[in-house]
């Protein structure tokens, strides 16, 4: 048996995939087939290791004065295969690495929904946004594609169902930006057979329906999308997150432990153990970067035992979602949330019993009324007590939670708990066996925080004594919306999903889930900042 690992090149980057490889590898010639009347040209590049490796571990050898020779890294491979209906590239060792930037990301998954599945192995899947964005599950036994709201596939492994005398591939396939399986034999007519198979099954009707990314192709919205991410950064770096997982073909890709990473750019580089965004910020400073000209354009090498596994621009590496737009960073490249995705976060959110009353209602007239009432009363034990200092303790959330006194609920806002973590604020205000945690905001980064804070607050919740913590049998997301038009209204009641924060709605449909695991009811209060 042989093993394939098949890409489709996009045919808007088949210029320079070919001319990034005649740069990177060594051309070996071509040959000439014919399959079914269809002719092929088969190209063979090379790309030689010429350096020794230098392995971490090596250190380890010297204190018993043992020493290896000279080691090289492996060599890799493509093969480039050309037919009437475009390129496509078969890759060996890790020249994935180098081809996976200029595939047809949509070829392997059109693919995977028109094959029948026997068992799932594993799958990858993204949820934008979530304390979990990137998750691997592997399956005992299981045969069914299954998925969340707001999640969506990046790879699948598993066997397919085959007839007793199919022998053009194997009955377990990886699929992912690229497709792998086994080969009936290690030879050239054995890889055009397959390439014809699959494009004829990308032409049957449609088994699963799988939620993937779509990519935009659409230049002017493209630059909009950048424009948007460069001002973010400008704002603050931390808006940066850095990937822990990628799919370069169909292989899981980690930001790994034993890995380790070089910043360039512009002739200056650091050594980093670890890629986040503090040390990349250290990068900047330290050269007095732009962050909003040059961040995109930095340079990370990662290494692993000493040879360079590959190079990838900071863009690549990013997950960024743009509220406004519906769309998603990763890879380098801008995906949109397809209809589906779309329907089924709407769907997700609709389940969440949402209230609206206008008593609740908040304004800065209302804050500076009651910030003028404390300063007055506690002058009268400070002379010097200046209305600025008034203002910093007694902040919009601060007091917004103190006035909820007056209709009883329990203030438990600033009491802190003790974890195994460090420090947390249970919940801000309790009334009636419900926990509220409550923000005041009008962006999924800001409002999202109240989320992971509930989230992590329930999770802490049950690990208390029964006899310590309060009853409760409702877990309440109370949003303060600082925008003046108001969210449409069903039945009475306003409608999340016309909430232009599709971030936030994301964590939303996360955070439901694990309060109805929990064994509580999850509901949202709204209300407005006039």
């Amino acid at each position: 048996m042989g093993q394939v690992n098949l890409y489709k090149i996009d045919s808007t980057k088949e210029k320079s995939f070919l001319e990034n490889l005649k740069n990177k590898f060594e051309y070996k010639g071509e040959k000439q087939f014919v399959l079914n009347n269809i002719n092929y040209i088969v190209s063979m590049y090379i790309q030689e290791a010429n350096q020794k490796t230098k392995f971490e571990w090596k250190w380890i050898l010297e204190q018993y004065n043992c020493e290896i020779g000279e080691i090289f890294g492996m060599p890799r491979a493509v093969l480039v295969v050309k037919n009437e209906d475009g390129i496509y590239a078969i890759t060996y060792g890790l020249a994935y690495f180098v081809i996976d930037k200029y595939c047809d990301v949509d070829y392997a998954f059109d693919f995977a929904r028109r094959i029948e599945f026997k068992q799932i192995k594993t799958t990858t899947l993204i949820t934008p946004n979530s304390q979990k964005n990137k998750t691997v599950n592997a399956y005992i036994d299981y045969s069914e594609l299954s998925f969340d709201s707001g999640e969506s596939y990046s790879k699948i492994k598993a066997k397919v169902k085959l007839d007793a005398d199919f022998k053009i591939h194997g009955e377990m396939v990886e699929v992912g930006h690229s497709i792998k399986t086994q080969l009936p034999n290690n030879n050239i007519e054995c890889i055009l057979e397959f390439i014809k198979y699959v494009e004829a099954v990308r032409k049957r009707d449609v088994i699963y329906k799988i939620p993937v990314f779509e990519k935009i192709k659409d230049d002017n919205l493209i630059d909009t999308l950048n424009k948007s991410l460069l001002d973010s950064l400008e704002n603050s770096i931390a808006n940066a997150n850095i990937s822990e997982l990628d799919i370069v073909g169909a292989t899981e890709i980690f930001n790994h432990n034993d890995s380790t990473f070089e910043l360039s750019y512009k002739w200056k580089t650091k050594q980093v153990d670890e890629l986040n965004v503090k040390n990349i910020k250290e990068f900047i400073d330290e050269n007095d970067f732009d962050v909003k000209k040059d961040f995109l354009d930095l340079k990370v090498v990662i290494s692993r035992n000493g040879q360079t596994t590959y190079t990838k621009e900071m863009v690549e590496l990013l997950d960024h979602t743009d509220d406004s737009q519906k769309c998603i960073l990763m890879n380098g490249d801008w995906y949109k949330y397809n209809d589906d995705y779309l329907q089924y976060l709407r769907d997700s959110i609709a389940e969440i019993d949402t209230f609206y009353d206008p008593t609740f209602d908040f304004s800065k007239a209302k804050l500076k009324e009651y910030q003028q009432k404390k300063f007055d009363e506690e002058k009268q034990n400070e002379p010097d007590l200046t209305i600025e200092s008034i203002e910093k303790k007694y902040y919009a959330e601060r007091v917004f939670n103190e006035v909820l006194e007056k209709f009883g609920y329990k203030n438990c806002d600033r009491k802190i708990e003790k974890t195994s973590d460090g420090k947390l604020e249970l919940m801000d205000v309790y009334k009636d066996e419900t926990m509220y945690a409550v923000k005041i905001g009008a962006s999924s980064s800001k409002l999202g925080y109240v989320v992971t804070q509930s989230s992590t607050a329930l999770k802490h919740y049950k690990q208390l004594n029964p006899n310590e913590r309060p009853a409760i049998k409702k877990v309440v997301i109370w949003l303060v919306l600082t925008q003046k038009k108001h969210l449409k209204e069903i039945n009475g009641k306003p409608d999340l999903s016309s909430l232009n924060m599709i971030s936030l709605k994301n964590q939303l449909d996360l955070w439901k889930k694990e309060v109805r695991r929990a064994g509580f009811i999850p509901e949202i209060y709204i209300n407005y900042w006039e």
